[in-house]
């Protein structure tokens, strides 16, 4: 369907931003189904870069990463992203070594990106022209899906290791949650039990500290 296809690439150009080598096939061949389930995926040290944080991001990875899609009712439930542990490894950004080749090859790789996204983007404009001539529709279900969404992460794990504040005393910190989750919904949604509500909730919060020297 047209409107899925919408959907496919606004979902590859948001998942391109955060994860390296998303392999978009598999996004696809998932998808027609109403099932995304991708496993391993790995988080671009760019993640936090644009924050301008005094930390940058060493190594990260999404252990799987699940996005229930109701096609048959779009606008009367849920769409569910399930994401199932969380690492995220964070250093000083000063810590943090250039690269000149592997910058270069994540340059090139964003370049090929541009162009496949481009190539589809021809490939799918036959389809996609209808929608554009219809008053909206695509702004309308993006919207929607946006106005009605649930994520939920669960076992997330933030690790900080500094070896230069105090080259003398490195150290480092973690925060572990077992569960966070973010909903959104409208005053007609009727999926959510009575006692969800808009915003956030987490549980089982812990702070730990590792290898003090």
């Amino acid at each position: 369907m047209v409107f899925e296809a919408v959907v496919v690439e606004l979902l590859n150009r948001f998942l391109n931003q955060y994860v390296e080598n998303l392999d978009t096939s598999q996004l696809k061949i998932g998808i027609w189904g109403g099932d995304v389930v991708l496993n391993d995926l790995k988080i671009k040290t760019t993640l936090f870069d644009d924050l301008n944080l005094p930390a940058r991001v060493k190594w990260g990875k999404l252990g799987k990463l699940a996005m229930k899609i109701p096609w048959k009712n779009l606008y009367g439930s849920q769409v569910v992203v399930d994401i199932e542990e969380l690492l995220i490894v964070l250093i000083p950004s000063n810590e943090f070594k250039y690269d000149a080749v592997k910058e270069e090859k994540w340059s090139n790789e964003k370049k090929q990106a541009r162009l496949r996204a481009v190539e589809e983007a021809r490939k799918r404009e036959q389809d996609i022209e209808p929608i554009k001539q219809s008053g909206g529709f695509v702004e309308k279900l993006v919207t929607q899906i946006i106005k009605n969404i649930q994520i939920v992460i669960r076992n997330i794990h933030i690790r900080y290791e500094d070896k230069t504040t105090n080259p003398k005393s490195a150290f480092s910190v973690g925060v572990t949650m077992s569960n966070l989750s973010a909903t959104t919904t409208t005053k007609e949604s009727s999926q959510l039990p009575e006692s969800s509500s808009n915003g956030c909730d987490n549980s089982n919060f812990i702070c730990k500290a590792w290898n003090p020297k």
